[in-house]
């Protein structure tokens, strides 16, 4: 132990509070937040350029955490010192661990996004592929659950990219919360050493600084929201899991999932159990649960730093990789689920035959109440079939095929806009991190 003089390694309470373990998850990003704090003692003449040299060494060559520290702030901090010799004794000057461990968090964070609408963005392309693939091919949609009315696989398919697409863009909009940097902030207030932050913060890639110290070191709303907009994702994604364990059942026999997504019972060797759908399902639970243990922790503190936040770290992890796993699943069950032929029920054209009889000359719910009388006196006989129903519909976005390969054609020029916006902002958190190995290499070779 650095900091706390109290204790020993061996006593129960100094390691319960210890978040050592768990920041493995974020020990890159620690490591890149101390060259930029080390460049800029550096840059604003508060530290040698051999200092300099000896802490940036000693930075690369921390590769382990020990869980007898209190955190993997604490353990570089003291590797520096046993490393760098004297210059070790420099590194704490003007900075705090809040201030680090929330920079660390925001880059961590805003790689997992950009990794997360990465991955997403293939999601919509095969999405798109298969609605084109089955822009004809014969689907029925329910409202509460009922037969309601029929259309294609591929206008379901639009639905499900739809979903997906404004999910997307409320995860992008995030980054730019996310995106700013708290470096140089201290435990709260900042420091009376002369740190330039706004140069921190280009070090790092981030967009701009994240003015008030308070704010900086102690507010986590910004993650957040993030993670509340992957939930909101996971949700969404969660009712098209739903849809593909009831239509494959054979209560309903709409869908045939593959062969890999599905089990047979121990005892019953008819069954097709739609084993992974379930378990995703399950797993979108656990991250709203996620969700709600975040927000019930956070809800309490009073502002400044609290050690209450190291314990909502990890569930953000949580949120994010149980959802690029469950992405992974749907994605590849979705890219192989077919439609099996099956029977409409004649009653779902009723809409249709209302229609009709409206567009004859008849007051539409006079039509209705007529075409629903012989509905319930089992005399309903529509005069179009299904498919004619479905070539029929004439508004933007619905299932005729001229209305679906249209949506196509819009959905594919957002995602091409999507992925412009993704590689731009991508770039611009490159050649931030870029401007670091630049001073970092100069630094370094000043010693060879």
């Amino acid at each position: 132990m650095l900091y706390r003089k109290w204790g020993s390694k061996e006593d129960k309470v100094v390691t319960y509070t210890s978040s050592s373990r768990e920041d493995v998850r974020i020990l890159d990003k620690v490591k890149e937040v101390m060259k930029a704090h080390v460049i800029e003692l550096f840059l604003s003449g508060n530290l040698s350029k051999e200092d300099a040299r000896k802490l940036l060494q000693g930075i690369n060559s921390f590769t382990k955490v020990d869980p007898s520290y209190e955190d993997v702030h604490e353990a570089l901090e003291d590797h520096l010192i046993k490393t760098a010799g004297e210059a070790g004794g420099s590194i704490g000057l003007g900075r705090s661990r809040n201030d680090h461990v929330a920079a660390a968090l925001r880059l961590e964070i805003r790689e997992e996004l950009m990794d997360l609408l990465e991955q997403l963005l293939d999601f919509r392309k095969m999405i798109l592929k298969r609605a084109e693939e089955n822009v004809n091919t014969p689907f029925v949609v329910y409202t509460h659950f009922q037969p309601a009315q029929p259309t294609t696989f591929g206008h379901y398919l639009l639905y499900v990219e739809e979903e997906v697409a404004s999910r997307w863009s409320s995860i992008f909009r995030t980054l730019d919360l996310v995106n700013r940097s708290p470096l140089g902030s201290g435990a709260i207030v900042g420091t009376s050493v002369k740190l330039n932050r706004d140069r921190e913060s280009n070090l790092l890639g981030f967009r701009e600084v994240l003015v008030n110290t308070i704010s900086a070191t102690s507010s986590r709303a910004d993650l957040i929201s993030a993670v509340m907009e992957v939930v909101n994702l996971m949700l969404a994604l969660s009712r098209v899991v739903e849809d593909m364990i009831l239509l494959s059942s054979k209560f309903v026999g709409i869908l045939e999932l593959p062969d890999t997504h599905v089990s047979t019972s121990s005892l019953m060797p008819q069954k097709r159990n739609a084993v992974t759908m379930e378990v995703l399902r399950a797993r979108v639970s656990r991250v709203l649960g996620y969700l709600t243990s975040i927000a019930s922790t956070y809800k309490s503190l009073p502002s400044g730093y609290n050690l209450d936040l190291q314990e909502i770290n990890p569930l953000f992890w949580e949120i994010i990789d149980e959802t690029r796993t469950g992405i992974e699943v749907l994605h590849d069950l979705l890219s192989k689920v077919k439609v099996n032929e099956f029977k409409i029920d004649k009653e779902v054209l009723s809409t249709d035959e209302a229609e009709i009889l409206a567009e004859k000359g008849m007051r539409y719910r006079d039509a209705y109440f007529a075409v629903a009388k012989a509905v319930r006196e089992g005399k309903f006989s529509p005069t179009i079939t299904p498919e004619q129903s479905i070539y029929r519909k004439a508004v933007k976005g619905s299932p005729s095929p001229e209305r679906v390969r249209e949506s196509i054609s819009l959905a594919r020029e957002r995602l091409n806009g999507d992925e412009n916006l993704l590689r731009e902002y991508k770039n611009w958190t490159l050649k931030g991190e870029g401007e670091l190995r630049l001073m970092e290499n100069d630094i370094l070779q000043e010693g060879n």
